[in-house]
């Protein structure tokens, strides 16, 4: 199965994030309200008898962590230069937190001896994807949308992690949390 370990958002948080971008926006694939999250680990392709090893690096990593706040706020782009691919709402307040969850991941995962995207982690909210196909004109002006608009403060308590499968179809992929931690008791 296909994992990645996440920071889910609470509903309402992932609707109001969902509408940020105008609709006129061209050559966008919006990132659905239902599939959004903050990444700490991306597994790829992991076998299933490795779940539970995936859950307990998750679970360690979050007792460590007790919950925090977390805003979200201000527009970006991967990459930074050139023809855009990704559209981002930032982190404004709780990074340390989220770095801190996304390292513990990371070294249980390591620890367990399971294969992961080991790049260092930078955490944003994905709310589109921009196809490849998108001509320069295209990607010019989700450029100056991205610069212009000013995304609303969007804050809520982070209390878990969880551990999510990701399966690929023509429809866009589909998520579905596998299993979630608590994070540390104050």
């Amino acid at each position: 199965m296909r994992l990645f370990v996440a920071i889910p958002l609470p509903r309402d948080l992932a609707l109001r994030a969902s509408e940020i971008l105008p609709t006129t926006l061209p050559a966008l694939r919006r990132v659905k309200p239902e599939n959004l999250h903050i990444t700490l680990a991306f597994l790829g392709w992991t076998p299933d008898e490795r779940l539970d090893d995936v859950t307990s690096a998750a679970g360690d990593a979050a007792a460590e962590v007790p919950p925090f706040e977390l805003a979200l706020e201000g527009l970006g782009r991967f990459p930074e230069r050139g023809r855009p691919r990704v559209v981002w709402i930032g982190i404004a307040d709780g990074a340390p937190s989220v770095l801190r969850l996304g390292v513990g991941v990371s070294a249980g995962l390591r620890t367990r001896e399971l294969r992961f995207d080991d790049r260092p982690l930078s955490p944003h909210l994905t709310i589109a994807r921009v196809p490849g196909d998108a001509s320069t004109a295209e990607g010019k002006t989700i450029v100056a949308a991205t610069e212009g608009l000013v995304a609303p403060r969007l804050q809520f308590t982070v209390d878990e992690i969880a551990v999510v499968q990701s399966v690929l179809s023509s429809k866009g992929p589909r998520y579905t949390a596998l299993a979630t931690v608590p994070l540390a008791h104050r």
